[in-house]
């Protein structure tokens, strides 16, 4: 045999051998693909946001020199609202009255279309909510209502650290 018909039987062997490679590691990409987009894709539970949204409250109750009395699960008659938190903060729990107490409630939407569409209801059913002492706020899918008796400074302390904590604030 003469050595340029070695080379080509040999050249042959290394070319069928590195497409059975190529076509081994295609389909092993092809079977891990759909594992690797479900793994990449973002919870779509609006209970992840919620319960990411008291870890907010809590960072704002501290910043606001309040402790959380109680936290309680309850259910919330808004189209497209999941889960509903309502907080009660106060400086000393054990001496918390209606002046001292703040209140927040944490509504986790399931889209962002039903947050705002529960947004602009609100603020034409309770066009004076502004002048009772009480602040609305957007972070994710979550809205975020903070609420005390008027004079009560908690509720400005409280808002300032839910924008910097990327709270948006609803106006």
């Amino acid at each position: 045999m003469s050595t340029a018909t070695s080379r080509k039987k040999q050249s042959g062997k290394h070319s069928t051998g590195s497409k059975g490679l190529m076509v081994i590691i295609i389909l092993c990409f092809l079977g891990i693909m759909p594992l690797l987009i479900w793994i990449s894709l973002p919870e779509t539970s609006t209970y992840a946001v919620v319960t990411t949204s008291s870890a907010m409250i809590q960072s704002a109750a501290t910043d606001a020199g309040l402790q959380i009395c109680s936290q309680e699960a309850m259910g919330v008659e808004v189209q497209g609202a999941e889960t509903a938190i309502l907080y009660q903060l106060a400086p000393d729990c054990s001496r918390a009255t209606d002046e001292n107490r703040v209140t927040i409630l944490v509504v986790g939407f399931n889209s962002t279309e039903a947050q705002m569409a529960a947004i602009t209801e609100a603020q034409g059913t309770y066009s004076a909510w502004q002048t009772t002492n009480t602040a609305a706020f957007m972070s994710g899918t979550s809205t975020i209502v903070v609420h005390a008796a008027p004079g009560n400074q908690a509720v400005g302390q409280i808002s300032s650290s839910l924008i910097g904590q990327s709270a948006a604030r609803i106006l």
